[in-house]
């Protein structure tokens, strides 16, 4: 029912859209540290623009609940008539969260077998936002073994006998400089989006 789709080491989950961010904060960029990514935008509507209001998560609750508290606020397009019946014509009317659209053709194609199976609309929202928190909590869980990942090796290399402890900054320098002169803006945005820039041998090379 829904898409993952991962920018190099930073895991995300949508419904056919940029949506719920991974979990984490952002790792260090050994290479480049002052290009940091912006969060939040593209894809994200607020309460000014149609969308739902936003929720603040609380820390408190594990992401998942977050996602399905998200999930329950305002903005249903459903009317209490047509949330508590099965649509006779197999088309089901599902509200997402602020950044997930919903896959119109795969809910097109899974209408028909909910109907069968005799899911009201509201049935079927209910099943939607569960997976929605599942598939959320399990990218964050990803997004945040992956940026562990990444600042270990930027630990690594800094404590590297060869390349890191008094050698540190000139490593990094002349790193930047072969980047900036040998490579283009391709490769430099392939090595911050992947977290590769971080890795021990590839700086060493």
């Amino acid at each position: 029912m829904m898409s993952t789709h991962e920018r190099i080491g930073r895991p995300d989950i949508a419904w056919s859209a940029e949506g719920a961010g991974s979990g984490g904060g952002e790792p260090e960029n050994v290479l480049f540290p002052d290009d940091v990514p912006q969060q939040g935008g593209a894809g994200r509507a607020d309460a000014g623009e149609g969308g739902r209001s936003e929720v603040q998560a609380d820390p408190a609750k594990p992401g998942e609940q977050n996602v399905l508290d998200k999930a329950g606020q305002g903005g249903d397009e459903t009317t209490p008539d047509q949330a508590d019946r099965v649509p006779e014509d197999g088309k089901y009317t599902l509200t997402m969260p602020d950044g997930i659209a919903v896959d119109e053709e795969l809910l097109g194609a899974l209408g028909p077998d909910f109907r069968e199976l005799g899911l009201t609309n509201s049935e079927a929202q209910k099943l939607a936002d569960r997976f929605i928190a599942i598939q959320t909590a399990r990218a964050e869980a990803r997004g945040k073994v992956w940026g562990e990942t990444i600042s270990k090796w930027a630990d690594d290399a800094k404590a590297d006998a060869e390349i890191g402890g008094r050698k540190w900054d000139g490593t990094v320098r002349d790193s930047r400089r072969f980047v900036n002169t040998m490579g283009t803006p391709a490769l430099r945005e392939y090595l911050e989006a992947s977290g590769g820039g971080n890795h021990p041998e590839l700086i060493r090379i």
